[in-house]
């Protein structure tokens, strides 16, 4: 799509028009019967005299939507909220009083063909801090069916709207005297839900403060490019690698390919790396001429405004427009050799730590010197104390008593602009400039998450857009954007949303609740994305490997919602070294060839798109193709002695031979080992405590002796010489009327944390009551160091004592319950570190309504793990057998899919050997009990995870 420049961005030709005569339209605005009305061509907006919206009419209907009684707007002075309680028209003008405040507003206001506008030409009234220009709550709850819509839409960065740019229930712009209230501009869009687009369209075609974007905002749905599917490169894409680059794009069907900073460029400045690009932008532009001419996309992928600390805005003298956190004083004279610095002022609140997402630097600056100090010292005498001098290339020097000590600011291990100084559009130029040197066609703002660091979180919003609307306003061709954070400003601009880190367990859940997720773009009319993945081969037991039904499954999704995707972790030296990958590498293949084809039909994408329905692909785009439903059932296996290795499975198809995939995993040394380590002592009352409970949810905790708990005691618990291992009665009782949601929490803290990184397994023995509660043990690391919740769950539905162990972290049933805490990346994504283990959380949910549920815990043990091996796996299904003669060690699987079709495969997916399968089985249709035994080494406890793979009927074109 071509366009033209303007001072303000780029407009698509024939959709944008620019506004020639400021805010005049066609609507109309002014009094009737005592009310300020404005209209548009589908949009009554009545005020009346006591500041109450009384009209929000549907003109074509003539239904009235407004929430009765709801003032038209407020201001915030000192904390509180003044609604407006007069209003007062002029022509094409309205005067709000807002009651004790003693502070009027004067807006003006007109309609045009598709929207309202309204705009803050006074304010008259000290001490206000928010002025809330129209806050209009609706009777529309902005689902799918309703016939109407309404938005509204910021037309400045003076102009905060909360909601995102799509139908909403209520409409809330606010404006502040940091960015200045007069000139804040709204567009009020009212209109039949089908006409929302174009509406929006119009609104932002209007507006000359906003940047407008050809494949972005309102205009983003149905472009190509956004559709697009990208790999990274993160360092070695070269003028001597980028063919092979290019084969590997072709290889996979993808089209795009996303330079990442940090390693291609440096972040800030985006001066290319001189090791792979020694002719500067000139090489990197060669590169991505090559890319052009072979049909595929570049993406420069930046940490947004954060600056490198070998930039020249750092060393080797630090730019005074750099954000400081702090300012203090120099209290005495400091040698150029001192590792101490001693300041005037209190250093509370200052921390030497520092961490990826950490809002803290260990650097301050006195002159035109970079310090970085081990210590803060709090009491007096202030200061920091083991002081790297001359950091980051800057020259150590003699400070005089009383010289500035700024505490600079950092995230991401980077520094920051400050926010007002000029320092941040001069590294939007840098981007921009970039971008424009070597021809990119997409950008991404990684990192623009952090935008919080540049003015505090309440302003994050406006200095993020600010950064990317002056990227935009340089660019000298439309770019494809997308960044880390989203919110009402970054709309405009934006062409595609949903990419997300990839998830390290439980991974077709992760994308039914991505594709979830994605739902809510369309609202906003902007195309969805997938990415971003990777392909995961066994590294132990924190993480799962991705298998050929997990990339199945993401490729249909992307399928059948035309959504494009990202994968990262794969370069043309990693694709053929990794034996899996060229086999998951085919699939994306076929799989993106066949949708950019757009010969799929819609009844077939609205199956492939239904959450847990899984498909194969059989064939490819050229010699014909069809899906095939199957059904992937696991189950794990935990020893063989007890319940875990007999199981019943429903198979959904039709009677069918047995495949399926065996997996050896890791297994835990015993629990009263020599060297386990006990978290947390039960018979410290002091060291645990119930820290939080559900309403209507109440805990207890109470040391028991083993004397009284429930018998028989197993033998590790029973008391000998003496002594006895102290024991616990966990119970919650449940006023509520149901189990979901009904939770309550115990812990422990380790301080210093605890190094488990040898003993990554947990040991403990449960004495349920059977009624179907959930015992999670929980470990986390702290904050700066792991996001992670590792969740362990012990469902009680047995009574009695069991022991289990706890090793692989749990992802997939996290869903089926109600948690106070969580989120996509913490459950599904991140790995507790083992090295530094804060604490240790004993939650209990789901429990009986009315009712008390209790049971006996001995000691959380940790204990280390060891490679499991599955000798001679066996499973039997209806009273026949299938025997496979193979040692599988953990990390190993075996995939049988009938006689002559089984091979055993290594943890990087590499090809053991072919094994010959001993006898045969049959999975009915519908219930199948099965069994799994194999021959193990003494002393060990056999673990697997045991997938059933049946095949249903046939979806072809």
């Amino acid at each position: 799509m071509t366009g033209r420049l303007t001072r303000r961005g780029f407009l698509a030709g024939g959709t944008a028009a620019v506004a020639t005569a400021g805010i005049a339209g066609r609507g109309r605005a002014g009094e009737a019967g005592g009310e300020f009305v404005v209209e548009s061509d589908y949009l009554r907006l009545a005020i009346g005299r006591e500041g109450l919206v009384t009209q929000f009419v549907d003109r074509a209907s003539g239904t009235n939507y407004a929430a009765p009684g709801a003032p038209v707007a407020a201001v915030v002075k000192s904390g509180k909220e003044y609604p407006a309680t007069a209003a007062e028209a002029g022509e094409g003008r309205v005067t709000l009083a807002f009651g004790d405040a003693k502070v009027t507003a004067t807006l003006r206001a007109t309609g045009d063909k598709g929207y309202l506008l309204f705009e803050v030409a006074a304010v008259e009234g000290e001490g206000v801090e928010e002025l809330r220009l129209v806050d209009i709550p609706l009777v529309l709850k902005a689902a799918a069916d309703e016939p109407f819509a309404a938005c509204a839409l910021a037309l400045n960065l003076r102009t905060k709207v909360s909601q995102l740019p799509r139908p909403t229930g209520r409409l809330r712009a606010s404006c502040y005297p940091r960015f200045g209230m007069v000139g804040a501009r709204v567009a009020i869009l009212g209109c039949p839900a089908d006409r929302l687009r174009e509406a929006m369209q119009q609104a932002v075609s209007d507006a000359p403060e906003l940047p407008q974007s050809p494949i972005g905002g309102p205009w983003a749905w149905g472009q190509p490019i956004n559709q697009g599917s990208y790999l990274f490169n993160f360092s070695n894409m070269s003028e001597e690698t980028v063919d092979r680059w290019i084969d590997l794009a072709h290889r996979l069907g993808m089209n795009q390919i996303d330079f990442h900073g940090g390693t291609s460029f440096r972040f800030g400045d985006c001066l290319p790396n001189p090791e792979t690009y020694p002719g500067g932008a000139a090489s990197l532009k060669a590169v991505i001429d090559k890319l052009h001419a072979a049909g595929i996309k570049a993406g420069l992928h930046t940490y947004a405004f954060f600056i490198d600390k070998r930039c020249p805005w750092v060393t080797p003298r630090p730019d005074p427009r750099l954000a400081k956190a702090a300012t203090l004083t120099l209290a005495e004279a400091l040698s150029a050799e001192s590792d101490q610095v001693v300041v005037n002022e209190s250093t509370a609140g200052m921390l030497a730590v520092t961490g990826f997402f950490v809002r803290n630097s260990a650097t301050v600056q006195i002159d035109d010197e970079l310090i970085v100090y081990r210590g803060v010292n709090k009491e007096p005498p202030y200061g920091f104390s083991g002081c790297q001098r001359g950091a980051y290339g800057t020259q150590a020097a003699a400070h005089a008593p009383g010289a500035k000590v700024h505490h600079l600011k950092e995230c991401f291990g980077l520094f920051v602009p400050e926010a007002e100084s000029s320092l941040l559009a001069e590294v939007a130029g840098k981007t921009a400039e970039i971008f424009n040197a070597c021809g990119f066609d997409m950008i991404y703002l990684d990192a623009l998450d952090g935008e919080d660091v540049l003015g505090g979180a309440e302003n994050g919003w406006h200095y993020g857009s600010r950064f990317t609307f002056e990227i935009w306003k340089r660019l000298e061709r439309p770019a494809l954007m997308e960044m880390s954070t989203f919110h009402h400003h970054l709309w405009y601009v934006r062409s595609r949303m949903g990419a997300w880190d990839h998830s390290t367990r439980s991974h077709k859940r992760f994308i039914d609740i991505h594709c979830q997720a994605n739902e809510a773009n369309r609202q906003m009319f902007l195309p969805s994305q997938l990415g971003w993945w990777a392909f995961k081969t066994w590294t132990g037991p924190q993480g799962e490997p991705t298998f050929s039904d997990d990339i199945e499954y993401l490729m249909a999704k992307c399928l059948g919602n035309d959504t494009g995707f990202a994968l990262m972790g794969i370069d043309p030296d990693t694709v053929d070294a990794t034996p899996a990958l060229p086999r998951l590498a085919d699939i994306i293949r076929r799989y993106e060839d066949l949708r950019h084809s757009g010969q799929v039909p819609e009844r077939i994408k609205a199956e492939l798109r239904k959450p847990g329905a899984e498909f194969r692909l059989i064939g490819n785009l050229k010699e014909g193709w069809y899906f095939e439903r199957v059904q992937y059932a696991r189950h794990r296996v935990e020893g063989l002695e007890g319940v875990s290795n007999a199981w019943t499975l429903e198979n959904r198809f039709a009677l069918q031979p047995l495949t399926l995939r065996i997996e050896s995993l890791m297994t835990a040394g015993p629990y009263a080992g020599p060297g386990n380590t006990t978290l947390g002592d039960f018979a410290d009352g002091a060291a645990w405590r119930v820290s939080a409970a559900q309403t209507g949810v109440s805990a207890q905790w109470q040391a028991v002796a083993a004397e009284t708990a429930p018998g028989p005691l197993p033998a590790e618990l029973t008391p000998t010489a003496g002594t006895a291992l102290p024991l616990v009665r966990y119970s919650a009782t449940n006023s509520r009327p149901s189990s979901a949601g009904a939770w309550c929490k115990v812990e422990t803290t380790f301080s210093p944390p605890l190094n488990l990184s040898g003993q990554q397994g947990l040991g403990v023995w449960v004495c349920g009551d059977g009624q179907g509660e959930v015992l999670n043990v929980q470990l986390k690391s702290p904050a700066h160091v792991s996001h992670a919740d590792g969740e362990h769950y012990i469902a009680i539905d047995f009574t009695g004592w069991r022991y289990f162990e706890l090793i692989e972290p749990e992802g997939e049933r996290y869903a089926q319950y109600q948690w106070p805490y969580g989120n996509i990346y913490s459950i599904y994504r991140e790995s507790v570190n083992y090295s530094k283990i804060e604490t240790l959380a004993l939650w209990y949910n789901n429990l009986p309504p009315g009712k008390e549920a209790a049971c006996y815990l001995a000691p959380v043990r940790a204990v280390p793990l060891a490679t499991g091996k599955l000798v001679r796996p066996t499973v039997a299904v209806g009273g026949k057998t299938v025997t496979f003669p193979a040692e599988l060690e953990s990390g190993q699987y075996l995939e049988y899919f009938g006689s002559g079709d089984c091979k055993l495969y290594g943890p990087k997916g590499e090809l053991v050997r072919e094994v010959m399968a001993e006898g045969d089985a049959i999975l009915e249709a519908g219930g199948n009990r099965l069994e799994f035994h194999c021959e193990a080494p003494a002393a060990s406890r056999p673990r697997a995870q045991v997938t059933v793979i049946a095949q249903g009927e046939r979806l072809i074109g």
